[in-house]
């Protein structure tokens, strides 16, 4: 294992591409950097939608045509410059099969520059991927399992949407929604998981996210569940509702990932992919797993959302 031989002072740069899923399961690393520089700026290059769950001192969007030059060889412009001035660390999660984004990083910043596929590599869960690099670096892991802590005025949405529904606990949160159809159990066994949760008093919430429109047009134009059914209009009015549920049931999804790094007790439906890369982090998450979605029981989701809701006090929440 090679020793760090790289001053610890200036700032701390970071690049990370990816869906919702992907960024939580790099969380751990944003947190072993910080920790390996104390008192250091994290400037973060990435999807501008999930910047508040890394709280980074400064960020760019990913997107942004200013940065194509990281990539064409070509001068990066004056204006952002100062971005990646004073740099002893940068991390990037990039595919670089020829080494050419690694060799301009290395040109522009004075600092250790590590370049990392962030494509998962056998059957090693992401995070511990992810964090393969840094370990080999000599960097210390405080914590390979992702988190995140809201701060109190972000729990505010989710406050107002228990006074306003009136909600009790336990609450049951489900997302039927997925970033590909493959990976979704049918949503109208969503719909019966949460009929069957109402009918033994457990309160249910519907959510879907603000790109979710198919998804949202369903639940809402569904007069079965439509007051079921509750758009977040953010990353963080979604983490305040996460953080409060007694239980999240999901697919294999962004918000399950963010659930179990606040601490939810996630129930996650695995069909065609593998959760020994992509099952969220967290000592009570469970998943229930088949080769094909369609195979799984609302009986069998039911039997175990009963059996987590007491293997815990169904009425504490944040």
């Amino acid at each position: 294992m090679d020793d760090l031989k790289f001053s610890k002072s200036g700032n701390l740069l970071a690049k990370r591409s990816g869906a919702l899923g992907d960024f939580v399961l790099t969380l751990p690393a944003f947190a072993a950097l910080r920790q390996a520089f104390p008192g250091a700026r994290l400037h973060l290059i990435g999807d501008p939608r999930f910047f508040p769950l890394a709280r980074p001192d400064a960020a760019l969007d990913h997107d942004r045509a200013e940065l194509i030059p990281l990539y064409s060889g070509t001068p990066l412009p004056a204006a952002i410059r100062p971005f990646f001035a004073d740099c002893a660390f940068f991390l990037a999660y990039a595919v670089d099969p020829d080494g050419r984004l690694e060799h301009r990083l290395r040109r522009l910043v004075g600092g250790e520059v590590l370049v990392c596929d962030p494509r998962p590599a056998g059957d090693l869960h992401l995070t511990a991927h992810l964090l393969a690099p840094l370990r080999q670096r000599g960097l210390p892991i405080p914590d390979p399992v992702p988190r995140f802590n809201l701060l109190p005025a972000e729990r505010q949405y989710a406050r107002v949407c228990w006074q306003e529904r009136r909600l009790t606990p336990p609450l049951v949160l489900i997302h039927p929604g997925s970033g590909g159809r493959r990976k979704c159990w049918p949503l109208s066994r969503f719909l019966a998981l949460a009929r069957r949760c109402r009918q033994q008093g457990i309160e249910v919430l519907l959510i879907h996210g603000p790109v979710e429109a198919d998804l949202a047009a369903q639940l809402h134009g569904d007069p079965q569940c439509r007051d079921l059914a509750l758009g977040p209009p953010g990353l963080l009015e979604l983490a305040g509702l996460l953080e409060s549920a007694t239980l999240f049931v999901g697919n294999d999804s962004g918000p399950g990932h963010l659930a179990a790094a606040l601490g939810t007790p996630t129930l996650s439906l695995f069909g065609p992919t593998d959760p020994r890369i992509w099952k969220p982090l967290h000592p009570r998450a469970r998943i229930i797993q088949a080769g094909r979605l369609e195979s799984i029981s609302v009986e069998e989701v039911f039997g175990c959302v009963v059996e987590m809701l007491g293997s815990g006090d169904p009425t504490a929440r944040p």
